[in-house]
């Protein structure tokens, strides 16, 4: 049997205590088998690695540097700091379990989730598929006259040990992150530095704006596992967020923005790289791909391939004169 620590606790009145191996397997397979579960082979693996590693005990070492080594062949120097693959795979898995759900998953018995800013999965029975849960005994909701001043001196006790708990975590943490931060780097030998800015859908439709927030992760995806360079996101992260004024002073910043348009079933993407401090066009190109004969993220990622190829050629110079 397996205990998810957030669907089958004891403060959940609607989810059953246990859930067998076989009924989350089944699920997975289920799942893993619908056309509506429509994301990359990458993102599959994803699920089914944090999935039978929660089965098999071993939750609590289900970590973003694990999930890259194990999952996306990253290597051991892998740095959560520049690479945001996981967080963005994560996030294009959480899409797609919504989607499933919404549409063949519907009437599944089991839900598997993935809670936002979490990495192990959670396991619940469909509320329709359960019964009421016991009404609570109105005695145990009875204080005794007692009841208030146990009750402060406990309050008492609990904010004294949480000041102390809370100054300890703090500390911790700080020398966490002062461990995990790479390096400095000296003036004279720093990065180049690439902002990537949503590509702007001009189309007016749904679905062309999906594939433009995919194309967007696919880039940054692929550009993010690179020394030389220093990625970062138009939108800030608290995992993936770097400071402009730190940007600029470490090295010359460009930026890598887009437009999308559609006609007669083709996309035409243009794509530019500007000189963030002059507004000088360092290079502009423009791609297209025909809706009729791609098909999911095979589109995608093919054309992030193909932009991510043209910006490191045309920021190799800089990478030179460093």
């Amino acid at each position: 049997m397996v205990r998810s620590p957030k669907s089958v606790s004891e403060s959940d009145a609607c989810a059953r205590s246990e859930i067998s191996e076989n009924a989350i397997r089944d699920g997975l397979r289920r799942l893993l088998a619908s056309a509506d579960f429509d994301v990359p082979e990458r993102v599959r693996r994803f699920l089914s690695y944090v999935v039978e590693e929660t089965i098999a005990g071993r939750a609590s070492g289900i970590k973003a540097y694990t999930i890259a080594i194990e999952v996306f062949g990253r290597g051991t120097d892998f740095d959560i700091m520049n690479d945001p693959v996981v967080r963005i795979e994560a996030g294009r898995l959480r899409r797609g379990l919504e989607r499933y759900y919404l549409l063949d998953g519907r009437t599944a018995p089991l839900l598997i989730d993935l809670a936002k800013g979490r990495y192990v999965p959670s396991f619940r029975w469909r509320v329709s598929d359960q019964s009421d849960p016991e009404p609570i005994s109105t005695s145990i909701l009875q204080p005794s006259v007692q009841a208030p001043r146990m009750i402060d001196r406990l309050k008492s006790h609990w904010l004294v040990s949480s000041a102390g708990a809370l100054v300890i975590g703090l500390f911790v943490a700080v020398i966490a992150l002062v461990a995990s931060l790479p390096p400095a780097v000296p003036m004279g030998q720093a990065r180049p530095s690439l902002l990537v800015k949503p590509f702007v859908n001009l189309t007016g439709r749904a679905e062309v704006q999906m594939f433009a927030a995919e194309l967007d992760d696919e880039i940054v995806t692929q550009l993010a596992p690179n020394e030389e360079i220093m990625i970062s996101r138009s939108e800030p992260s608290a995992a993936f967020a770097v400071s402009t004024a730190s940007a600029r002073s470490q090295s010359r910043r460009r930026l890598l923005e887009g437009t999308i348009r559609a006609s007669e079933g083709k996309l035409r993407v243009t794509s530019r790289l500007i000189d963030s401090e002059t507004a000088a066009i360092i290079w502009s190109g423009i791609y297209e791909a025909d809706l009729r004969v791609s098909r999911g993220f095979d589109m995608e990622t093919e054309l992030a391939a193909r932009i991510v190829s043209d910006v490191r050629l045309r920021l190799r110079p800089a990478m030179v004169r460093q």
